[in-house]
């Protein structure tokens, strides 16, 4: 991403300010800063009269097809958010790991979209896409890797699936994934170490990250989160289910 002025307002909107962005380590405020999807963060959100409501979610900065940077939010959710609407077999591809391509309808204007799960909240994250200027990336492509893609292998990465291509003899995969600030990813290695990278969890890859937590006191700080935040209310649940069960087997001896 361009370096360009750190939007502030967009940040303050989560509960994010400049002070709070000064806190954080270098590393992780520039992988935000840079359009690198965050890893999970437990935020106190603003919602009027001094208040916020703690959230835990995941924040990107991306442009827009005018250019103009965008902050976007993935909070977590224990089942698929299937706020966009896709049919059963668009959710069965994304839960699969694929990125598709789909047409969305904006008031009278029709938008193409990149879509993508992020497993980890599981909110679907979506691109506009002309915001990832493809060709621009693929001309990349065969410049550095001094290689050219065929009609097909083009036709196949501009719909969403990844394309393993043989760069002397080593193997190179490239493909659309909405977790980089451009949109899209140029890999060593074949199909199969695409698809276990996709499959690494941001804490796996990060130690520290998961449940990067700002305080009441608005500072931040590492916090390992025990059972990790998307599992936590599984977790009080089936501890109230073993309660239950041994309320059950009491009422049973007393019969």
């Amino acid at each position: 991403m361009k370096t360009e002025p750190v939007p502030f307002d967009k940040f303050a909107k989560i509960g994010i300010y400049p002070k709070d962005l000064m806190r954080m380590p270098k590393d992780l405020r520039d992988s935000i800063l840079s359009g690198e999807l965050s890893p999970l963060m437990r935020l106190n959100v603003p919602v009027g009269d001094n208040s916020a409501v703690s959230i835990p979610m995941k924040i990107q900065l991306v442009h827009d097809k005018d250019g103009q940077l965008q902050l976007l939010t993935y909070q977590i959710h224990r089942e698929l958010d299937n706020n966009l609407k896709l049919n059963d077999t668009e959710l069965e591809r994304v839960r699969k790991g694929d990125v598709i391509q789909k047409e969305f309808k904006e008031g009278d204007n029709r938008k193409m979209r990149y879509v993508q799960l992020d497993k980890e909240t599981n909110a679907l994250m979506y691109r506009d896409v002309a915001t990832v200027n493809f060709e621009e990336k693929l001309r990349e492509v065969d410049r550095i890797k001094d290689i050219g893609l065929g009609i097909g292998q083009k036709e196949a990465l501009a719909s969403g699936k990844p394309v393993e291509l043989e760069v002397g003899d080593q193997k190179v995969t490239v493909g659309v994934d909405l977790r980089e600030p451009v949109g899209f990813k140029v890999m060593q290695g074949d199909m199969e170490e695409w698809k276990r990278q996709q499959a690494i969890r941001y804490d796996d890859a990060h130690e520290g990250y998961m449940g990067y937590v700002q305080t009441d006191e608005n500072r931040w700080e590492y916090k390992q989160v025990v059972d990790r935040l998307r599992h936590e209310e599984s977790v009080r649940l089936t501890e109230r289910e073993k309660a239950d069960r041994k309320e059950d087997k009491k009422r049973g001896l007393s019969l």
